[in-house]
């Protein structure tokens, strides 16, 4: 029965490769007058490539969101792929073979990451000529062992336990130097937050998980008051003025150092969107904010630690019933549509409101993690009780159901003031 599953993975695989374009020998010599002498020279350049190493893996690049994407890497690197002997060719979702474009949410990440084969225009050739004559070498099994979905095989342990304190990226001196050049560029003069809120459009999820970059303006004066600058960070798909003395790096995006903001930020403060694991490439604490759901099956949500990270969950209103939805009630609809594309399209079809988090929410959990990043936080113990409750909630439902859930603390003012959640 295992070896019937194992073969049908393999041919699984292989049509998703063959899917691409990529395993085609005519794509690969069509515009050559020598193909023996071509075939010589890439299998002269492949002996070189595979020198020292002892085996070839394939893996699935998961490139179509930013948030699967960095996760693919931070998995590579923490499995230590970069010091295995062995050749790991990563095989976009989508790739022409003919010019090698491919298309990558941040076309930085890959550079910090060349122990993987990621196919580009300088070595498209050669990815073509191993993917085509040396397919039988490639050893199929390992084709999501790098994909975040690749720790869901049981969701009621942290996948990510042993992830505590690791940094995928480690700058150089000269890295570092251009880097501050560059937030002093920006506008930084000394300590600083990056954050985000998510704009992205279209589908059932559209405005779900967007947040509103007025009700970060309290915590900004609130940071500012204790000489933190706010950062805001990412592509600008917003053309409206920040204000509140807000430094818009999106106004001089540059793809490298929009990762090296967030390797010196205090954290990070945003809707949960894939940007947050530029955070989680360098160890950063995160603040979640308008949170829709709290178990993430499908979704590449990376490394939260319960002392490391916050989140603010959004309410989410029954308009039918007029009510809103305790945490038990959320995980029910969430175990009824695991995929969080399903669970939404539900809230929404069904007269489910979703509310946002306040700026007053807001600014109280940004306390709350300034507070933990000098040392100065507590929980009393009626707070520790209301923590623990919810910590129960959730850990009971993975044991039931599986389910990954993001292990960050709730913010605990927001959780006092809306104790009905744990009913």
């Amino acid at each position: 029965m295992k070896k019937k599953a194992a073969q049908r993975l393999l041919v699984s695989v292989k049509a998703q490769i063959a899917d691409t374009g990529v395993l085609d020998r005519e794509t690969l010599f069509v515009n050559c007058a020598d193909t023996d002498r071509e075939i010589q020279a890439l299998e002269q350049q492949y002996q070189e490539l595979m020198e020292g190493k002892d085996g070839i893996q394939v893996h699935f690049l998961f490139n179509l969101a930013l948030g699967a994407f960095v996760q693919t890497f931070l998995i590579a690197k923490h499995n230590k792929a970069d010091c295995d002997n062995k050749l790991h060719i990563m095989v976009p979702a989508k790739i022409d073979p003919e010019t090698g474009d491919v298309k990558l949410p941040n076309p930085e990440v890959p550079k910090f990451f060349d122990f993987l084969f990621v196919p580009d225009k300088s070595n498209i050739r050669l990815y073509l000529y191993i993917l085509n004559y040396h397919f039988d070498e490639i050893d199929l099994t390992t084709w999501s062992s790098f994909a975040p979905g690749s720790l869901e095989a049981d969701g009621s342990k942290d996948a990510y336990a042993d992830y505590r304190g690791f940094k995928a990226i480690e700058y150089s001196e000269e890295e570092k130097r251009h880097g501050d050049e560059y937030l002093k560029k920006i506008g930084v003069t000394g300590r600083y937050v990056s954050f985000r809120n998510r704009v992205a459009k279209g589908g059932s999820l559209g405005g779900v998980r967007n947040g509103d970059t007025s009700t970060y303006y309290k915590a900004v004066d609130y940071l500012q008051n204790n000489g933190i600058q706010c950062v805001y960070v990412g592509l600008n798909e917003n053309a409206d003025e920040l204000g509140n003395g807000i430094i818009d790096a999106s106004k001089q995006y540059d793809a490298m150092m929009d990762l090296y903001i967030h390797s010196k930020a205090d954290f990070f403060m945003g809707d949960h969107s894939g940007i947050i694991s530029f955070a989680q490439l360098f160890d950063r604490p995160m603040i979640l904010l308008n949170l829709p759901y709290f178990t993430m099956s499908g979704d590449a949500y990376g490394p939260t630690f319960v002392e490391r990270d916050l989140l603010l969950p959004e309410k989410i209103f029954d308009t039918k019933n007029k009510k809103y939805l305790t945490i038990r009630q959320m995980l029910e609809y969430e175990m009824t549509y695991p995929e969080y594309k399903d669970l939404v399209e539900y809230y929404v079809n069904n007269g489910f409101v979703f509310e946002k988090n306040t700026e007053d929410e807001i600014l109280s959990v940004v306390k709350e993690m300034l507070a933990r990043i000098e040392g100065t936080f507590a929980y009393s113990a009626e707070e520790q009780k209301l923590m623990d409750r919810y910590f129960g909630i959730m850990q009971n439902n993975a044991d039931r159901y599986e389910a990954k859930w993001c292990r960050a603390s709730i913010g605990i003012e927001f959780l006092k003031n809306n104790q009905w959640l744990l009913d």
